[in-house]
């Protein structure tokens, strides 16, 4: 399988829009303010962050080793982690961070292609699953407070736990969600990928939600950590619950833009400045998040992602002679 390269074109346009979106956000905040904010940040927390960032990978890394080794006994852990570091940086550059599926696919060639993108695919919704749970408890004190009398959120809520339920029941049950998808999209390539995801026992999928709890938890904590660094007297009830409707919103809103960028800062601002916290700090909280949870990882791939352009131009070409 020839390793992918992203478009220029793509790259471009997620840059120009991260761009927009960051710049559109400092207009809202005060720029002063966002260098004050970390001028008087206490390094302590964020230093407990940046710790949490090889658990956090660790985490991810072992959760999807578990599910390829279903289908590939042989598979090592170190080939596994060096495939899902490695996928950071072509993740990065493309839209949805399909790049992921991609450079998983590349780096892990025990198991097919498509049953690779098919238990990262399961992986995601596992980690949606967890982030929707998530906001939805969040919701429950937030609602309380002056959004109580919006419909909206009320409608949000109801709409939000459905499709929860029927996400966790999809992973829970591969069977069924293998006779849905493949009825809704009738491609071999499509049924392919959902039959090797449905070969996961349903215990390993109920381990797959588990640790995607314990991820989401791990990710969360990273987000809180830097919020408290940058605004020390934040209450850490409130921190909790703005970062689980943070990552809520930004489950719902299509990645158009390189890594969240944008997208995540806008609902940080928005609902970590609802629960107390200045909007600097939170703009501060969430660009630290990026670069330390993927712009950080995805530097430490770029390395092996050159080293495996190297190893595929230095095989042999088939003798058609």
């Amino acid at each position: 399988m020839p390793l992918p390269t992203t478009p220029r074109w793509l790259f471009a346009l997620k840059g120009v829009l991260a761009v927009v979106a960051v710049v559109a956000l400092v207009h809202v905040v005060e720029p002063s303010e966002v260098v004050r904010a970390v001028s008087h940040a206490d390094p302590r927390w964020a230093l407990l962050a940046l710790a949490l960032v090889p658990v956090n990978i660790g985490l991810e890394a072992y959760r999807w080793g578990r599910l390829v080794r279903r289908l590939a006994p042989e598979v090592r852990h170190r080939d596994v982690l060096r495939a899902v570091v490695g996928s950071y940086p072509l993740g990065l550059l493309t839209p949805g961070r399909l790049g992921d599926y991609v450079g998983r696919a590349v780096y892990l060639r025990a198991i097919p292609a498509g049953a690779s993108a098919a238990l990262t695919f399961g992986e995601r919704m596992a980690t949606l699953a967890a982030c929707l749970v998530g906001g939805l408890v969040a919701l429950v004190p937030y609602l309380h407070g002056p959004e109580a009398a919006s419909p909206l959120w009320t409608a949000v809520m109801a709409i939000g736990w459905v499709a929860t339920l029927v996400l966790i029941g999809m992973i829970l049950f591969p069977g069924l969600a293998r006779t849905t998808i493949g009825t809704l999209l009738p491609f071999a390539p499509i049924r392919r990928a959902v039959g090797a995801f449905a070969q996961i026992p349903q215990e390993e999928s109920v381990t797959l939600l588990l640790l995607s709890g314990v991820r989401y938890v791990v990710f969360s904590a990273q987000f809180v950590l830097l919020a408290r660094a940058v605004a020390p007297a934040a209450p850490w009830v409130e921190l909790c619950i703005g970062v689980a409707l943070i990552f809520f919103a930004k489950s719902a809103i299509p990645q158009v833009t390189l890594g969240d960028l944008g997208v995540r800062e806008g609902a940080a601002v928005y609902f970590l400045g609802s629960v107390g916290m200045s909007q600097a700090a939170a703009l501060d909280a969430s660009l630290a998040l990026f670069g330390l949870n993927l712009l950080l990882p995805a530097l430490v791939g770029v390395p092996l992602l050159l080293q495996l352009r190297l190893q595929r131009r230095a095989e042999p070409t088939p003798d058609l002679a």
